[in-house]
């Protein structure tokens, strides 16, 4: 087959055709003459992508000059609107193709993939353009996986480094550095990812087994209710603010000194990416050591299962939660701002039915349920069992405890009706004194 000719301007794709393939990175096969409401394959009236074409519009201004020339390469158009360039929308599909054809990919992979599709020179070039076009293919990565985001400030190209804002929170649990050697571009994706630290959680190593109600262990399982363990009961009670993320590795990420809750906001990418099988399985470990830290194939699949079943928990099935979250919705203007209408589905909906969600359940077990994120949901948990209400307010908030709660109330109540029979009988004594003062003063009859 002769290669693919260079692409430039004077192709006669509309931007249209050039945001949907751009889109077909989320869907099954990665075929790009799919429509765009074919992506929605479970539920349509939910599923909804269009949030993705705007958000990667905003990550692609902080694309530096070096990486905008690489991409132009000798054709004339405008950097400032890549998402209507045919070449660009081909190299990003082109991408994830390679990321879906092979397992133990690496960033030099995909660049010797681009140059047999002809979209890149061979790798004859400096040095300065092998490193622009391996920190393409890293914020490619970082794009379509939504497990970070990469961070092109003061880059001298020769690291892959994650965006850091030092003015948010942060557990320490999830990053061991921000940026590494661009040395690791020929190394497989699960040991790159795994040189930041902790972004694609996998199971620890007593729960590699299924769970099972005849072990041993089942005497230490932690059971969680979504009656006891909500964000309207973190909120009011821990005083714990949410902060919603556009990275997945953030999810349910805790940092206690600040007591900021970290959320991801686009559901809608975890069904994308059961669906398809997309960018994020790229970075799965295939070494069979099951002390190996890296996450597989079946932990990434748990993990997004885990994500979505999380939102239900935390928010769908429990009243107080859902009247939060419709509180957050005209609060919080980052839910308003290019929304993923999943979200509100699954934090709104009183019953909520999906074959790519995990069902409701009324207990929810951590070594069953949450497989991969069952150490940042015990985590909350815990610190909510830990804390007593602290006011009247937080008594009458706090429904946790049926014993204590309805001993408050059976208290207010009889402290209230004797203090209201105490006061009628003053109220009654004084009207007794009244009267007869009143009698004792009228003059006796005929004098």
């Amino acid at each position: 087959m002769a290669p693919v000719p260079r692409l430039n301007v004077a192709l006669e794709k509309t931007p249209a055709i050039n945001r949907q393939s751009i889109l077909s990175v989320f869907q099954i096969g990665n075929n790009e003459n799919t429509r765009p409401e074919q992506l929605n394959i479970c539920s349509p009236s939910r599923l909804n992508y269009a949030w993705y074409l705007p958000w990667l519009a905003s990550q692609l201004s902080a694309l530096p000059e070096s990486i905008k020339l690489l991409l132009n390469e000798g054709s004339d158009f405008d950097t400032a609107n890549l998402l209507d360039n045919r070449r660009f929308s081909i190299i990003f599909s082109s991408v994830n193709e390679s990321l879906r054809s092979s397992k133990n990919t690496s960033i030099d992979d995909v660049i010797e993939h681009l140059e047999k599709k002809a979209l890149f020179k061979p790798s004859l070039d400096t040095l300065e353009v092998l490193r622009a076009k391996r920190l393409l293919v890293f914020a490619f990565l970082g794009w379509q996986s939504m497990l970070f985001l990469p961070s092109f400030e003061d880059n001298n190209l020769c690291e892959f480094a994650i965006r850091n804002d030092p003015n948010i929170p942060n557990s320490g649990l999830l990053f061991d550095a921000y940026s590494v050697s661009e040395n690791l571009a020929d190394r497989p994706l699960a040991i790159l990812l795994k040189a930041y630290g902790n972004l694609l959680p996998a199971r620890c190593c007593s729960s590699k087994t299924v769970a099972s109600e005849l072990a041993k262990t089942v005497y230490s399982w932690t059971s969680l209710s979504p009656f006891d363990t909500n964000a309207y009961l973190l909120h009011s009670i821990l005083r714990v603010e949410i902060r919603w993320v556009d990275t997945l590795a953030a999810h349910l990420d805790y940092d206690k000194s600040s007591r900021t809750l970290s959320l991801f906001r686009y559901p809608s990418f975890c069904i994308a990416m059961l669906q398809s099988k997309g960018a994020l399985y790229a970075f799965a470990s295939t070494e069979p050591d099951p002390v190996d830290p890296r996450a597989t194939e079946e932990e990434i699949t748990f993990f997004l299962r885990e994500t979505l079943l999380s939102y239900r928990l935390l928010f769908g099935q429990s009243k107080p939660a859902r009247r939060f979250f419709r509180s957050m919705l005209s609060s919080e203007s980052v839910l308003s701002q290019n929304p993923d209408p999943l979200l509100r589905s699954l934090c709104l909906d009183q019953y909520f039915v999906d074959s790519l969600v995990p069902a409701d359940r009324l207990v929810y077990v951590t070594v069953r349920d949450f497989l991969v994120l069952g150490e940042r949901v015990e985590l909350l948990a815990a610190e909510l069992r830990g804390t007593k209400p602290r006011s009247w307010r937080d008594l009458l908030r706090d429904r946790r405890d049926s014993l204590q709660y309805w001993t408050f109330w059976l208290v207010a109540i009889f402290g209230v009706t004797s203090i209201f029979l105490s006061l009628m009988q003053v109220i009654l004594s004084l009207l007794q004194v009244l009267e007869a003062r009143h009698i004792q003063t009228q003059p006796p009859n005929g004098s």
